[in-house]
């Protein structure tokens, strides 16, 4: 087992500098995943000089290390959860963010011209018992009704269609999800964020800043450069540099592995639509063919210790045995994880916080959130029309003594394992 991700596999890592750091910028952006590098693009194609510092190399955080799943990203609470707390109205309107999101995505990948391995599968969610078949398929008609989900509900005696397994007892097929390969998306806003005119600096970790009367100084491990503008766009990867923002953020650790290869005969069984898949598990487990449909990709929120990935890849191997016993003795050939940010309110918020802009908190659904908030945060800093979000007047929550290190995690991490646990042996 290789500990590296899947999506380096015909790619290169990228280590060295891309860019020289220059003296100043009109604009310093602090992360290269999708969104800083999104936001960067808009911005240098609207006259801005740009550069984007990642402490590692482009998409080096989940930008890179993702599941590569596309669907409208909708809010965490779900519908009644967001009626109950914002009202009916406020609800529809952060719902629709998700569904403009992903059309914007759509055209945004198609008139770029990204070859990222972009297919149009649809998304299968699976029912974890017979009860949460009926709650799913009540949220999609509720859905359909606000904001025009397309979805279809798929029976227990049906779902061999979808899936090569009798795990589930039924569940619902979301027919506008998708799947890319991320690490070519990143190579792809790379590419064009060059072109225009931006600069990607990287390694360059910011250490330190200050501000002053003539704008931003932003020390680097790439050297200094002083800024008029600053974006942070560091999500997951928010560290102490940026206290504020930090103590916004849970960091939550998400790990996947790739399968050795698979005759492809075997994973058309597995997955016939090769659609994203999901399931409605407290510790949801994701899972997709590769690209080009010669793996099976799964991913769940990691457990136990991460200086040992040979423990957390035989919990996965061990639950897509469950799932596909076909797959049982298949062993894992690539490890990997990253760090998913969310917030206390569980969405995703964009704005400025003394002075600093941002676009963060995407809650584990960030692939389209972040290229859309990406265009959205570069109108707003360039004072353009059509920059407005339903999550501009969300206060961006924190808790008090709370310094972005989440120390109760495990134990709530446990929790739900032992309640999917007991519910799985409920329906057995």
């Amino acid at each position: 087992m290789e500990v590296r991700p899947y999506w380096y596999l015909d790619r290169p890592e990228r280590q060295v500098i891309l860019d020289e750091l220059p003296e100043r910028v009109d604009v310093a952006v602090v992360g290269g995943g999708f969104t800083g590098l999104a936001t960067a693009l808009h911005l240098a194609r609207a006259g801005r000089s740009v550069a984007v510092l990642d402490a590692e190399h482009p998409g080096f955080g989940c930008s890179g290390r993702n599941g590569g799943m596309v669907g409208p990203s909708f809010h965490k609470l779900g519908l009644e959860g967001l009626i109950g707390r914002y009202g009916r109205d406020k609800a529809h309107a952060i719902l629709r963010e998700g569904m403009q999101a992903l059309e914007y995505f759509r055209e945004f990948v198609e008139t770029e011209n990204l070859q990222c391995d972009l297919q149009w599968t649809g998304r299968f969610r699976g029912a974890f018992s017979a009860r949460d078949y009926d709650s799913l398929n009540r949220e999609a008609e509720q859905l359909q009704r606000a904001v025009g989900l397309e979805f279809s509900p798929v029976s227990r005696d049906q779902q061999y269609r979808e899936i090569g397994s009798d795990f589930y007892h039924g569940g619902v097929v979301y027919h506008r999800d998708g799947g890319i390969h991320p690490g070519k998306l990143v190579d792809g806003l790379v590419a064009r964020v060059r072109s225009t005119g931006g600069l990607v600096v990287a390694p360059a970790r910011v250490l330190d800043w200050r501000r002053e009367s003539d704008g931003w100084w932003l020390d680097s491990a790439a050297g200094t450069v002083q800024a008029r503008e600053v974006v942070v766009a560091t999500n997951g990867y928010t560290n102490s540099v940026f206290p504020k923002f930090r103590r916004r953020l849970v960091p939550i650790v998400s790990a996947m592995v790739a399968t050795a290869p698979l005759d492809p005969a075997l994973v058309s069984r597995l997955s016939p639509g090769k659609r994203m898949h999901g399931d409605t598990r407290r510790l949801v487990l994701y899972y997709r063919p590769s690209p080009d449909g010669t793996r099976m990709l799964f991913g769940t929120r990691a457990q136990g210790s991460l200086s040992e990935p040979g423990r957390i890849a035989e919990h996965i191997r061990a639950l897509y045995g469950e799932l596909y016993p076909e797959l049982r003795e298949v062993p894992v050939d690539y490890y990997w994880w990253g760090w998913v940010a969310y917030t206390f309110d569980h969405a995703p918020h964009l704005g400025s916080l003394d002075g600093m802009h941002h676009a963060m908190g995407y809650c584990g659904s960030g692939v389209t959130r972040s290229i859309y908030l990406g265009r959205q945060l570069a109108r707003k800093i360039l004072g353009e029309p059509g920059h407005q979000t339903a999550f501009d007047d969300l206060p961006f929550e924190t808790r008090p003594l709370y310094r972005g290190k989440p120390w109760g995690l495990g134990l709530v991490m446990q929790w739900h394992a032992l309640k999917d646990f007991l519910a799985r042996r409920k329906v057995a």
